[in-house]
């Protein structure tokens, strides 16, 4: 006589664990990327021109950075910003410190009216030490 429970009790332990481990590993590859997709820093990368009479670089202490992605948006400490709202926020940087020095990056494919927009509201904030970073050219030092 044939015992069909048996049969189907067999069957359901050989197929069972194989499909419960591999959903188990689905839900830990999912929440990785999960968790790791909240922890990565947005970063921003700008090609800046060439100078040849570049100078060192500044203290990196305290540095207030103000990028130019080559599509005009304009980033401080690589967090976006609208222009519209850059110059009140470096205006409360230097009310915190009026020595904070500023650092200028734009992309140099970004167009010259963005890094206008940017010097114009460095200049009415009155920042006091203002520099713009460059690739070093041939025998230049980066600035």
């Amino acid at each position: 006589m044939l015992n069909i429970s048996e049969e189907h009790a067999q069957r359901s332990e050989a197929t069972g664990p194989s499909l419960m481990a591999l959903l188990d590993v689905m839900l830990l590859l999912l929440i990785f990327f999960l968790l790791a997709s909240v922890f990565v820093q947005p970063t921003l990368e700008v090609d800046l021109p060439d100078a040849e009479n570049s100078e060192a670089e500044p203290p990196e202490t305290d540095l207030l950075t103000i990028s130019v992605s080559s599509d005009g948006d304009v980033f401080i400490n690589k967090q976006f910003v609208p222009i519209e709202e850059l110059q009140g926020r470096i205006e409360t940087a230097v009310a915190e410190d009026p020595n904070v020095p500023v650092m200028v990056r734009a992309d140099e494919q970004s167009a010259f009216r963005y890094f206008v927009n940017v010097m114009d509201a460095v200049k009415g904030a009155g920042v006091a030490q203002l520099t713009i970073e460059t690739e070093p050219g041939p025998g230049g030092v980066s600035q």
